[in-house]
Order: structure tokens, then C-alpha cells, then sequence
């Protein structure tokens, strides 16, 4: 799912959006911290330098008062004072020792509690101040501030939860509004799959919003509408053409017959006659195959289809070109190891499968083999018909597909291009799948799949 939304540009641009506004927002929130942390640590140093100051100008006497007091006054415990001798003896204070890294600047600096852990035993971060005094003394002022970086983590790791959550709205608002656009990308796709599995009728569906994709829509309907129009406009000449050819055809067929017949074989005409009526026959077949593929890619209901074993359609069908295949030559072979029942015109499919016979039979040398098989689990059986002729090659497998089209082996042998554009049109009405590949032993395998296609075909 996230892969199709990633593909509607709403989706990455409010994405993209969000995660800018969440880095800016991100980006301000440091900032604050930073100021924050900045101004806290100024407050704590200006209260050690205030503390410092204080017992600078105290005397001997009260110094040791002042930092009594200092402790005594000090609820939250995060203070600690020290007086030391020249030599880093205590005189004064709750610090048993001078802490080590101590800068005696009169400034005050961060302590590492790691080396000074029996000092600060539950101190995260501690800032001290030393000062030299008369005598050569040593004060010590310093300060816990833990619970300080306490808030200001706990202030960080707030920004970076607003942050996420901005992340987040800008992400479930992308979804929200690119959802409808991918719902819409899926009916079109449906739409197009119908338009490309021969179904001209169809139309891309336009959304309830007026977007891109509508636009583009309707431009395509509008395209498909207008090929549609010119494709109706051929396919109404070449049906007129061929119904109005039919009855002269046949007239001047049964002329030539009966000339042909009333002459003695060994008349100069009589060869002549004969090769004139073979030409005629195959005119007369094209415009038949012609016109049955036009009705059958016009039909739009399916009143003759029906629930139907597919085993007995192809055991009528073995019955009746076994025969033709021994008289050719060629070995018959069928294996039916499923009879499943399947929504379909079974005539027609009789049909399909027929010319896909005839057509292996016909292109298979003596010598050779066509094998049916019937195979497949129920809901999806596979009729496929396997030669060891020529076969066709990979980049005419399409084109064979097309009305008259012949490919550079077939020439030689008789037939109208038609059969296999005949049964493509079968398989179209039926929504099945129709693969053309190399049989296993060379030669040909016309595969019909015969459940509804949604996709296009493996190769």
C-alpha cells in the first residue's frame, strides 16, 4: 500500500512538507534548548559568583559561620562548600577534599563526577568555582545541577515528540488525501486491463474530484471514444465488404463448377477451371472466417454460456482429428488429468480448440507429434495443444495473432491467417488467457488458461 501512495505526488509532497516543518520545528526547539541551557547555567554560575563574593569579604571568624549557615539553609542538598589549607587540608564545609580538576580562576567550571564520585555520589553534572584566599586558603563553591538538565532533557525529548507528532499529522493528512487518488489509479488500472483484454467499450472512470487524474481521464476517454469510431468505421467496411463478396463469390463458384464439370479432363481449360475453383474456395473460406470473427467479437452477451466439462469437449475433439492426423502422418496423443467445470460457450471453445488442432496437425511433419493435454487445478485448467512443428518465433508470437498476418514458414502451406485470430477472438469473449511458447521437445504450444485474466500474460 505505502508503495502506491509513495507514487501520488500529493502523498510526497505532504511528506515532504511535513518533514520540513518537523526539521524547522526540531530546529527552533535546540535553539530554545540551547538559550534555555545558556541561561540556567548563567543563573547557577551567577549565584556561585554571588556565593564566592560573600565569603571573600567575610573575616576568619564569620567565614566558618557563613558556610554553616550556607549548608544549614541549603533543603535540596545541592550544595557543597569546602575551605582548604595551602596544603588541601579541610578547615570548613561538607567537602571532605579539594575535587580534582579544579581551576582556582575564580570562574566557575564543569566537574567531572566520574573522578569525583565520593564527593558527588548522586550528582549527574556539577559546577564548581574555586578561589584562592588570604593566607593562602582555597574556597570551594559548588553546585549539583542535575535537577537543571533534568528539565532540560525532559524539555528535549518534548520538542522531539511534538516534532514526530508533526511528522506523523503530515503523513495520516497525506494518506487521507491520496487515499481517493490510489482507489483512483486502481479503477483505472481495472479499466485499462479491460480496454487491453479487448473490451473497447470500456472507459477510464473519472474520480468526484476534479484532479489531474480526471483531466487526464477524460482526455483518454475522449481518445478512446474517437478510436473506437474509426475502428467501427473499418470493421463495418471489411464486414459490408465481405457479406456483399460472399454472393458473387458463390455464384461465380458454382459457374466455374459447372463449366468445369461439363468439360473432358483433357480440354486445356479443364486445369485451368480446377485451379480456379481451388482460388475460389479459399476466398470463400476467408470471408467466412472473416465474418466469424466479427460476429463473435461483436457478440456482447453470453447467452450460450453455461457451466461446462471441459473433458468431453476434448475427447469429441480427438475423435474427430485423430483420424486426420493418422491419414497426415502424425502421432495423436491426449492426456486429460483433470475434468474440471468451467463458466464458458462450450461451441465456441469447440471451435477454438479445433483450429488450434488443425493448425498443428497441419504445420507438423510426417513423423512427428501433437499432444493435448487438459491439466491444471479445477479453478484454473489449461487446455494446451503442443506440436513438434517450426514453431513460431518469440517476436512474431503477437503478430501472429492479427487478421491475414502469416508467418515467413507458413507461407508454403495452405490456409487463410485467420484460424489463430479466430481463436484469439474466442478466448477474448471469454476473458481467458492465451500464451503461445516453445513446446518442450521444439516446435509450438498454444496454452488457453481458462479462468478470467486480470493481467497481462506470462511470456
Amino acid at each position: 500500500m505505502f508503495a502506491e501512495l509513495w507514487r501520488v505526488t500529493s502523498f510526497r509532497l505532504a511528506v515532504l512538507y511535513g518533514g520540513v516543518f518537523a526539521l524547522g520545528v526540531v530546529f527552533l526547539f535546540v535553539l530554545i534548548y540551547w538559550q534555555t541551557a545558556r541561561y540556567q547555567n548563567q543563573q547557577v554560575d551567577q549565584v556561585l559568583r554571588s556565593q564566592a563574593q560573600v565569603f571573600a569579604q567575610s573575616t576568619t571568624e564569620q567565614l566558618d559561620r557563613d558556610i554553616t549557615y550556607e549548608i544549614a539553609r541549603d533543603a535540596r542538598h545541592i550544595g557543597f562548600f569546602g575551605l582548604f589549607t595551602a596544603e588541601g587540608r579541610p578547615l570548613a564545609g561538607n567537602l571532605a577534599r579539594i575535587p580534582d580538576g579544579m581551576v582556582w580562576d575564580g570562574k566557575p567550571h564543569a566537574l567531572s563526577t566520574a573522578v569525583n564520585a565520593d564527593l558527588f555520589p548522586s550528582a549527574v553534572e556539577v559546577r564548581a568555582l574555586g578561589r584562592p584566599m588570604d593566607g593562602g586558603k582555597r574556597l570551594v563553591v559548588a553546585r549539583d545541577v542535575a535537577l537543571l538538565e533534568q528539565i532540560r532533557q525532559s524539555l528535549l525529548r518534548g520538542y522531539f515528540a511534538i516534532a514526530a507528532f508533526v511528522l506523523l499529522l503530515g503523513i495520516a493528512g497525506g494518506v487521507f488525501y491520496s487515499w481517493p487518488a490510489v482507489r483512483h489509479i486502481r479503477d483505472i488500472d481495472r479499466a485499462a486491463m479491460r480496454i487491453a483484454n479487448g473490451d473497447y467499450r470500456e472507459r477510464l472512470p473519472l474520480g468526484r474530484r476534479n484532479h489531474e487524474l480526471d483531466t487526464l481521464a477524460r482526455i483518454v476517454n475522449a481518445m478512446l471514444d474517437e478510436t473506437e469510431r474509426l475502428m467501427g468505421e473499418v470493421k463495418t467496411a471489411s464486414d459490408n465488404i465481405a457479406h456483399d463478396l460472399r454472393t458473387p463469390l458463390t455464384r461465380l463458384r458454382a459457374s466455374i463448377y459447372r463449366t468445369h464439370q461439363s468439360m473432358e479432363k483433357s480440354s486445356p481449360s479443364f486445369a485451368a477451371l480446377d485451379h480456379a475453383l481451388i482460388q475460389t474456395d479459399l476466398l470463400l473460406a476467408r470471408f467466412r472466417a472473416l465474418s466469424r470473427i466479427s460476429e463473435i467479437e461483436s457478440k456482447r452477451r453470453h447467452a450460450g454460456f453455461s457451466p461446462t466439462r471441459l473433458g468431453p469437449i476434448l475427447y469429441k475433439l480427438a475423435d474427430l482429428y485423430e483420424p486426420l492426423a493418422t491419414l497426415s502422418g502424425v502421432g495423436f496423443e491426449m492426456n486429460v488429468t483433470c475434468d474440471p467445470v468451467v463458466d464458458c460457450d462450450g461451441e465456441l471453445l469447440f471451435e477454438a480448440i479445433g483450429n488450434l488442432l488443425d493448425n498443428a496437425i497441419k504445420f507438423t511433419p510426417k513423423g512427428g507429434r501433437v499432444q493435448v493435454d487438459l491439466a491444471g487445478v479445477p479453478e484454473r485448467p489449461v487446455i494446451s495443444v503442443e506440436d513438434s512443428g517450426p514453431g513460431i518465433a518469440p517476436d512474431q508470437r503477437k503478430s501472429v495473432l492479427q487478421r491475414f498476418y502469416r508467418a515467413d514458414e507458413a507461407r508454403t502451406v495452405p490456409g487463410s491467417g485467420l484460424g489463430l485470430s479466430l481463436v484469439d477472438a474466442i478466448v477474448r469473449l471469454h476473458a481467458f488467457g492465451f500464451a503461445l511458447d516453445d513446446a518442450c521437445a521444439g516446435g509450438l504450444r498454444a496454452r488457453v488458461l481458462c479462468w478470467p485474466q486480470t493481467r497481462d500474460l506470462p511470456s
